[in-house]
């Protein structure tokens, strides 16, 4: 028989973390359910220098700080990619690979995940020279040369992070930059930096590991650049389709909500990047958690008592 909670909060990056703190301070029943390791996109930013308090610190740390916050006050975390999302009756079912749970209210704290190009060779090197993560793979590349393909803030974080570990980048940008101005002007103050603009990518090709990439450049010539290592970041997408079944209102798989929170499901709350909104940035999700939390706390608290919604 599946255990019952309260508010069971999906994702466990800075949103539902944040959201299981402020759950626990109550004394409603939670859970946090995680498809791999707390923290999320945290794991990948190898350095954070907007968030208060924090000058200059790892995305790893900083989310290895909030989760000993979240330990220290006895947040529950379970583990397991949830598959489905389902009403019944007076509560819902959440299905994960591991194990189901009830609960009278979610929060959906999923966050997005890469994209991908889809070019010849893309998927047939993952992980043998195509990687979506430069803190994660950058010291395999050590003193080689690489390339980078996007033209959003995380391809320029990832690129400026490269650039202290590699001989050569390319950078190539199927369009204009969309970054901070601190984060373009380092960007192109960087040497071993060679920007491609107006260039996209064709397709990856190697042996055993990624030997090359083909590029068309501006004026429509295309050539074969030797590289060891590609980091195609086509941007992000949304992490919702196990709501499939409750068919809440959204744009692109983002999810709107109300100034609670609340989707247009009743008793389903999103908090982070899932959320259809204009700014994608640590400090809001994790405000964007507090609040989802205080709204699912108040949305139970109103079955208790019988009261509309």
């Amino acid at each position: 028989m599946a255990e019952r909670y309260d508010v069971i909060v999906i994702g466990a990056g800075i949103a539902g973390l944040t959201a299981g703190i402020y759950l626990k301070r109550s004394a409603l029943k939670s859970l946090l359910l995680e498809k791999s390791a707390p923290g999320g996109r945290l794991l990948n930013i190898h350095a954070i220098d907007n968030y208060p308090s924090e000058p200059l610190i790892a995305g790893p740390d900083l989310a290895a700080k909030i989760l000993g916050h979240a330990t220290e006050l006895g947040v529950a975390i379970d583990y397991g990619n949830v598959q489905s999302v389902v009403k019944q009756a007076d509560h819902f079912l959440v299905v994960s690979d591991m194990a189901s749970y009830e609960t009278s209210a979610v929060i959906v704290a999923t966050g997005t995940t890469t994209k991908t190009f889809g070019v010849p060779g893309e998927k047939e090197f993952n992980g043998r020279g195509v990687s979506y993560c430069a803190t994660c793979d950058g010291h395999f590349f050590k003193g080689k040369d690489v390339m980078v393909v996007g033209y959003k803030d995380r391809a320029v974080e990832e690129a400026i992070y490269l650039s202290s570990l590699v001989r050569h980048l390319y950078f190539v940008l199927p369009q204009p930059l969309e970054t901070t101005e601190v984060h373009e002007a380092t960007l192109k103050s960087l040497d071993n930096v060679e920007l491609l603009p107006g260039a996209t990518l064709k397709s990856i090709a190697g042996d055993k590991l990624v030997t090359s990439a083909q590029v068309q450049r501006a004026d429509g010539s295309q050539k074969d650049y030797a590289i060891a290592g590609i980091f195609p970041l086509a941007g992000e997408k949304s992490s919702s389709d196990f709501l499939a079944g409750l068919n809440p209102k959204n744009r692109n798989g983002f999810l709107n909500a109300d100034n609670d929170l609340m989707t247009s499901v009743p008793g389903v709350f999103a908090c982070g990047d899932i959320l259809d909104k204009k700014l994608r940035q640590l400090v809001n999700a994790a405000g964007e958690g507090a609040l989802a939390a205080t709204s699912a706390i108040s949305y139970v608290h109103s079955l208790s008592k019988g009261l509309p919604h």
